[in-house]
């Protein structure tokens, strides 16, 4: 396999290597990206190049040559091929070759979200003009705009870093950073645009409004009405925390939270590191009276069984539910901080943690395509089984 990889390389590398082609001569200015495992690497003159194997979902493989600049050219530039080893998952952006299955590398980024560009320059370029896009974006949703999407193609790590710089952009309108949110853990379907295994974004100071407080319909574009749940971190240990029990000793109460996301994207523009970049859209979250916890069998239990309905202002149930089936708390909890982690985070005493959608959403818009438009003039979130004196609750009122 291996001498037939090397006779595939040669064979593709050598109408080049005679040529001493220019880029615009081989390649068109058509950007595209492949992802695949490095299967070679040629450091040398006239180029350089890679050899990446890409598995289509149907087990075909394909083998591309990613070819950039001389090795003493790379080397005046200051840039090897030391990073690039066989073996290694990467996704390759570049310019399209007028042959088939070559590119002239812009960049490569690894699994881990860091990224190798011979051209450092270009990525420099290319680093500028997402921020100015993430500036545009931040201002948009913070005056109520249709926000563009972001057409960038990355891996998920990546991703989540433009997302730390979009909640620095937003800080001054939003406030600092009390907590994270999470979502996609659900059961059922997924939703297209989070990544299957869930999805992170944070929680801002100025996103938060007290139990019972008001909102208008023109406080959002598309925004709806979303039953959640919420528990709050008591102590750093949660973060080496092993057993189920250790998480929850790590946690000090849980939070009655409802929210309001408000997803005012271009509809043709929205993808899964769109959303993330875009911080999944959190305009407004409502948080009750704290309800302490203890780290004991009996509170897991309750954790994984409460029961919840929404009200209206007669106190008629518009719907009603359980947790159990739908997710488990401290797993979610669990997915959070170590996805954190490998971020280069730890969660914090103080932080909230929302834990996602317990089933009940209502719009608050005409026209959309989750249902008709809520009329009611509130809705009250009860959980039951988190209290001995009753139901613990949020309240989102409506001022029409």
């Amino acid at each position: 396999m291996r001498s037939f990889l090397f006779a595939l390389l040669v064979l593709l590398i050598s109408p080049f290597a005679a040529a001493h082609h220019s880029t615009a001569t081989n390649f068109t200015q058509e950007v595209i990206t492949v992802d695949g495992v490095i299967e070679k690497v040629r450091y040398q003159n006239p180029h350089a190049s890679v050899l990446i194997k890409n598995t289509a979902e149907g087990g075909e493989e394909t083998f591309w040559l990613v070819e950039t600049g001389a090795r003493t050219t790379l080397e005046r530039q200051g840039v090897t091929l030391d990073r690039l080893s066989v073996g290694s998952r990467i996704t390759a952006t570049g310019l399209k070759g007028r042959r088939k299955y070559t590119m002239y590398l812009r960049e490569i980024v690894f699994e881990d979200g860091s990224v190798f560009s011979p051209d450092a320059e270009a990525a420099d370029v290319r680093d500028a003009t997402i921020r100015e896009e993430l500036v545009r974006m931040a201002d948009d949703y913070a005056n109520f705009r249709m926000m563009q999407g972001f057409h960038h193609s990355m891996p998920l790590a990546e991703a989540y870093r433009w997302q730390d710089e979009m909640v620095r952009i937003m800080e001054p309108a939003f406030g600092q950073v009390v907590g994270y949110k999470t979502g996609g853990h659900e059961p059922g379907p997924g939703f297209p645009t989070f990544p299957p295994e869930g999805i992170r974004g944070y929680i801002l100071s100025g996103m938060l409004r007290e139990d019972g407080a008001s909102i208008k319909v023109s406080d959002t574009r598309v925004g709806f009405l979303e039953a959640d749940f919420a528990l709050r971190v008591g102590d750093a240990a949660i973060n080496t925390a092993e057993t189920d029990l250790e998480i929850l000793a790590g946690l000090d109460a849980v939070i009655p939270f409802a929210e309001v996301p408000d997803p005012f994207y271009d509809p043709d523009t929205r993808t899964i590191n769109g959303t993330i970049v875009a911080n999944m859209s959190t305009r407004m979250s409502f948080t009750g009276e704290p309800i302490p916890i203890e780290p004991t069998e009996a509170w897991l239990g309750r954790l994984n069984t409460f029961k919840f309905a929404v009200l209206d202002e007669h106190d008629t149930v518009i719907q009603a539910g359980t947790i159990e089936g739908w997710y488990e708390p401290i797993a979610v909890v669990r997915w959070l901080r170590d996805q954190l982690k490998e971020s280069g985070k730890e969660l914090m005493p103080g932080q909230l943690l929302s834990l996602g959608n317990i089933g009940i959403i209502r719009q608050i818009h005409e026209g959309s395509p989750r249902g008709p438009a809520y009329q009611s003039n509130q809705f009250r979130l009860e959980y039951y089984g988190l209290k001995d004196d009753g139901p613990a609750t949020v309240t989102i009122n409506i001022d029409r």
